[in-house]
């Protein structure tokens, strides 16, 4: 696919398809909702897998959301950066930072600012990542560390901040510990056009997949913060890391099953943790299924004190797709919990839809299914809630369109508000806090 030029190629897909690139501006609706940022892939040759959606000319769209109705103004859009494919905005400061992907060279993490009048991103930093497709970003409870992993090197590691902003001493590893563990060593990057759909799950896709290690995400514990999760999508495992917050390293202290209940292929890719439960969720994009753990805060002390005990505990597993759908047509993509910390809400590529769960806060935190959301285009690689909790909008990366949906949470449902965007290859959702806008 070639990159498409912005008037031409969304006016012909609004006209063709009856959808929206933006509702009419309203001055008045800048003090009715905050600022939502979707990224969107510009090259789509240079990515590990292929999507089917279209180059985009922007990396990024901006809009504003209206909290009555759902509604989306585009605001402006932002050229200049390679397929920004993760978002993390600062705890408290008005920066964005952005990680880069592609196979065939280091992934950078880009710092911007945000102009919250008018939607505006101006570059502030760039910083090399020292690994390919830079694919997840983590800011430290004191703020003084960003950390990172590289998908297709397996490589992880932190750089500093200084004012929020990076400082080039970037801290290194590999995901590769002793002799028993899978091979780890990165393939070649595949030519163009040879890539694997992600909404594929066939036996000799999975294969491929798994033929090294693949970090994927890096998460804090949420009681210390000293406790770096890092799943491994290749070697079906969650690894352990005591983080050194003065120092910025990593330490290897063991690692967990991704589901000790059932034969692999898994696919570990994300992990969320319950901010009053001591219980996280794991989303395994291949095996399509969320493992439930319980968090052990005592392990967490160990492991600060320089032990290694093991800090999550299975204590579910739990599909998320109807069982009669098979799972080598789906793989996950985003894991959630929603403001409310009630529900569970992961995204299917394949089956298309936001699969969502009840928390049952009696049993421990584990899950009941609560529905299936189709989310009205093809590979919902990411979705969001926007700072109310009471919209989600999802990127439906190989159609072309954002949708925006409202959330009951009485009963977690979705319902679509009739809201669609044309974004060419959407691929993620950021929503800034309300206090930033």
């Amino acid at each position: 696919s070639k990159g498409m030029p912005f008037l031409s190629s969304l006016g012909a897909e609004v006209q063709r398809r009856g959808i929206k690139t933006g509702d009419v501006y309203d001055r008045a609706q800048k003090s009715m909702g905050p600022l939502i940022i979707v990224s969107a892939y510009t090259n789509i040759d240079t990515l590990a897998h292929q999507p089917r959606g279209d180059n985009s000319n922007f990396g990024f769209y901006v809009y504003r959301i209206n909290t009555n109705s759902g509604a989306l103004t585009l605001l402006s859009v932002q050229q200049g950066i390679l397929n920004p494919a993760f978002s993390r905005f600062h705890p408290t400061k008005n920066l964005m930072y952005a990680a880069t992907e592609s196979i065939h060279e280091n992934g950078l993490v880009y710092t911007y600012s945000l102009n919250v009048e008018d939607g505006t991103l101006t570059e502030v930093s760039q910083q090399d990542a020292g690994g390919a497709s830079t694919c997840y970003l983590t800011v430290d409870r004191e703020e003084n560390n960003m950390l990172f992993v590289n998908y297709w090197d397996s490589t992880l590691g932190t750089f500093p901040l200084a004012d929020g902003k990076p400082v080039d001493n970037v801290k290194l590893i590999e995901t590769k510990f002793d002799a028993g563990d899978a091979a780890t060593k990165p393939k070649p990057a595949p030519k163009a056009g040879e890539q694997r759909k992600h909404s594929l799950n066939d036996p000799d896709t999975a294969a491929e997949r798994q033929s090294s290690a693949h970090a994927h995400s890096i998460v804090l514990d949420p009681y210390m913060g000293t406790t770096a999760y890092v799943p491994d999508l290749g070697q079906d495992c969650v690894h352990q890391y005591h983080f050194d917050e003065k120092t910025g390293a990593l330490s290897h202290k063991g690692k967990i099953k991704a589901d000790a209940t059932a034969s692999g292929p898994h696919g570990p890719r994300y992990i969320e943790f319950h901010k009053k439960l001591n219980v996280a969720y794991l989303i395994n994009e291949m095996s399509c299924c969320v493992s439930v753990f319980k968090f052990d805060p005592k392990a967490v002390e160990d492991i600060h004190a320089g032990g290694d005990s093991p800090s999550l505990e299975q204590i579910q597993a739990i599909s998320t797709v109807p069982d009669g759908f098979p799972t080598m047509y789906n793989t996950c993509g985003r894991i959630a919990i929603d403001p409310t910390g009630n529900y569970v809400l992961v995204s299917n590529r394949g089956h298309d839809s936001i699969a969502v769960f009840k928390i049952l806060g009696k049993k421990g935190g584990m899950l009941s299914r609560v529905g299936f959301f189709h989310t009205r285009g093809c590979t919902p690689r990411h979705f969001a809630f926007d700072e109310s909790g009471r919209y989600l909008i999802a990127a439906n990366q190989d159609s072309n369109l954002i949708s925006v949906f409202d959330f009951n949470p009485a009963n977690g449902v979705l319902s679509h508000t009739g809201n669609d965007y044309v974004v060419p290859s959407p691929n993620f959702i950021c929503a800034p806090s309300l206090s930033l806008n």
